[in-house]
């Protein structure tokens, strides 16, 4: 913490701990967002959820802020309480004055909605390289403010690695951070197209680390734009290796699958003698894929 700035711990704690006391009571009207806040996306339904709860119970928990002059504060922590209260109509909410640097008011923000309020995996990549490059810090240092470990972070910032439209779709969600890793192991000038084939296929993060590995033998480099008929082949490829893999974990065989000319697929199971035929058959009828009048 030392590298942050002296005392920024025991402001880290007065963020997180209920203030019992120097309260202000405000103008809702005289506090500006936060500059530093790194959410740009609001879940509208949680929001209106906390509207309702602060309608009920009142603000439980005072808004922090930092005084800019006599009629104007600026926010440092509770950005959807701020939210909600509007929402509702609260004229004047109270506050909890303190005074804080740029740099403090910047790590308070990504702190808070880092640990209590989930941003979306690239929102929280950037409030990550926001910090480190506003103070010079290792991934080590970040890990230890967010009580996180390293891999995680370093993880995190591996998704701004990502085109503007991968990054779009997580934004979305339609890749969780899981997937955008498997995005990430296949070369670059092939992840937009790995990105969209997962999604179309609707891969779990598992599936798409299996299909990342062979994607680069499965999609060639072609001078002619692919037609719909060499688009289904590519897809029917990375669907059968998949199947021959899970197959050969349930039955113990090599499993080979080849797709024919007329739409049909062969399924060939290698096996080494009789006696192994012997106790698949066995297998299979006690999994009832085969039904017992098999002799």
């Amino acid at each position: 913490m030392r590298r942050l700035g002296k005392g920024l711990e025991s402001l880290i704690q007065d963020i997180e701990t209920p203030v019992t006391g120097n309260v202000s009571l405000v103008n809702i009207d005289y506090i500006k967002p936060n500059r530093f806040q790194p959410r740009k996306l609001f879940d509208s339904e949680k929001l209106n959820e906390l509207a309702e709860s602060i309608r009920e119970n009142g603000l439980i928990q005072p808004l922090v802020v930092a005084k800019l002059n006599d009629t104007t504060y600026e926010l440092i922590a509770g950005e959807r309480r701020l939210l909600a209260c509007k929402l509702i109509g609260i004229k004047e909410v109270h506050v909890y004055i303190k005074e804080v640097s740029d740099k403090e008011q910047l790590v308070l923000a990504i702190i808070e909605n880092v640990q209590r309020e989930d941003l979306t995996p690239i929102e929280e990549a950037k409030a990550y390289k926001r910090l480190i490059e506003e103070f010079g810090l290792l991934h080590e240092d970040v890990a230890k403010i967010m009580s996180k470990d390293r891999v995680t972070i370093t993880n995190s910032l591996r998704l701004l690695k990502l085109s503007e439209n991968i990054q779009t779709m997580i934004e979305n969600k339609k890749l969780s951070s899981g997937h955008a890793r498997a995005v990430l192991s296949v070369t670059e000038d092939k992840q937009e197209q790995f990105a969209e084939f997962i999604i179309e296929q609707q891969y779990n993060v598992r599936k798409a680390e299996e299909a990342a590995k062979d994607y680069e033998n499965i999609v060639s480099v072609e001078k002619e734009p692919d037609t719909p008929s060499t688009v289904h082949q590519k897809s029917n490829k990375a669907n059968f290796k998949l199947t021959e893999e899970e197959l050969s974990k349930v039955i113990g065989h090599s499993v080979k699958i080849k797709e024919k000319n007329d739409s049909s697929c062969e399924l060939t199971i290698k096996l080494k003698n009789k006696e192994t035929l012997d106790e698949l058959v066995e297998f299979l009828k006690e999994s009832k894929i085969l039904k017992n009048t098999i002799e």
